[in-house]
């Protein structure tokens, strides 16, 4: 069961300007990216900030959309654990990372696009273990290979709460 996540007109507001700085700021640090999609880098960077933006507010993180930095693997943190969030404008898409050595966060988070701008759907979670474990080496023709997991081998939204809490306040057996 997919999650739907409403983000406020401030938390759209600030995904906004967020996406355009990350924009100019990547494109004058010659940094682009490695898009599997037809859009423009600034649609594809709106997107993944929204998504981010989803994945915090249903998981009570923290989000700083507007610090800029190098990608360290991580969007977003709770205690120790590092969350990779993926998006896809595709209700049917997968989750994509561009190599096994590229999966660096404890967990990685797939969220789609809806219809509407300011409504996001969390479709599911893995952990890096179980990505590398079972992700399918797949080529996107003149795209490249990439490596994806379809949306049925992911756990459902609601465990990664009970996966995190466990993580950071669960005590040994």
């Amino acid at each position: 069961m997919n999650l739907l996540i409403k983000l406020t007109r401030p938390e759209i507001s600030l995904c906004k300007q967020a996406a355009s700085m990350r924009w100019q700021l990547s494109r004058v640090a010659g940094v682009f990216n490695q898009r599997k999609d037809k859009r423009s880098d600034e649609e594809i960077d709106y997107l993944g900030i929204r998504a981010e933006a989803a994945v915090a507010k249903a998981y009570g993180l923290e989000h700083h959309p507007t610090m800029i930095g190098i990608d360290d693997g991580a969007d977003l943190f709770d205690g120790d654990t590092t969350i990779d969030v993926k998006s896809t404008w595709h209700s049917e898409g997968r989750l994509l990372i561009k190599s096994k050595e590229a999966a660096r966060a404890d967990v990685f988070v797939l969220v789609t696009d809806t219809p509407q701008d300011d409504v996001m759907n969390i479709l599911g979670w893995t952990t890096r273990q179980k990505f590398l474990d079972e992700a399918e080496e797949t080529d996107f023709d003149n795209r490249g290979v990439c490596f994806t997991m379809k949306q049925d081998r992911l756990y459902q939204p609601a465990q990664l709460w009970l996966h995190l809490t466990k993580k950071k306040h669960g005590a040994a057996a």
